[in-house]
C-alpha cells in the first residue's frame, strides 16, 4: 500500500527500497506494524513504528487505501503506534512527509505532532519537505 501511494504521487527512491528490504530487521529490533481492517478483514490502512539506527523511533510506511480516506482508519493506525510507543516508554517519535500529503499532515497535527526541521541526512528522500516530532515524556 505504501509503495503504491508513493509511486502514484512521487517516485520510489533508493531509501524506500532500502527500508522495504529491511522490514524484518525493524521488527526484530522492536518495531511493530499495525493494520486497520474493515468488517471483511480487508486492509484499510497500515502504519509501522520502528527504531532507527540513531536511536530515534519513526512512524514509517503510513498508508490508507483511497476508498477508506476519511473513515478514521489511518488515525486508528497512528494511534496504535503512539500507544505502542507509550507502553515501551519511548521518549520521542518522528515522522517525515511531504506537504502534498495534506490528509496525513492533518492527522499528525490532530495527534499533536509538532513540525521540526527536515534533516536531509536523517531523511534522504527527495520528497521529504516536512517533518514532525512528538515527545511522550
Amino acid at each position: 500500500m505504501n509503495k503504491l501511494w508513493i509511486s502514484e504521487m512521487f517516485a520510489t527512491e533508493a531509501e524506500d527500497e532500502r527500508e522495504f528490504g529491511n522490514i524484518e530487521r525493524y521488527i526484530e529490533n522492536g518495531g511493530q506494524i499495525f493494520f486497520a481492517l474493515d468488517d471483511d478483514n480487508r486492509v484499510m490502512a497500515c502504519c509501522m513504528i520502528a527504531p532507527r539506527d540513531d536511536g530515534d523511533w519513526e512512524i514509517m510506511k503510513f498508508a490508507a487505501k483511497g476508498m477508506y480516506t476519511g473513515t478514521g482508519a489511518g488515525s486508528a493506525c497512528l494511534k496504535a503506534c503512539i500507544d505502542y510507543a507509550k507502553k515501551r516508554a519511548i521518549q520521542r517519535i518522528i515522522i517525515v512527509s511531504n506537504r502534498k500529503c495534506v490528509q496525513a499532515i492533518h492527522i499528525y497535527k490532530k495527534y499533536r505532532f509538532v513540525e521540526m526541521p527536515v534533516d536531509k541526512e536523517k531523511f534522504p528522500f527527495e520528497r521529504a519537505d516536512i517533518a514532525f516530532e512528538m515527545f511522550l515524556r
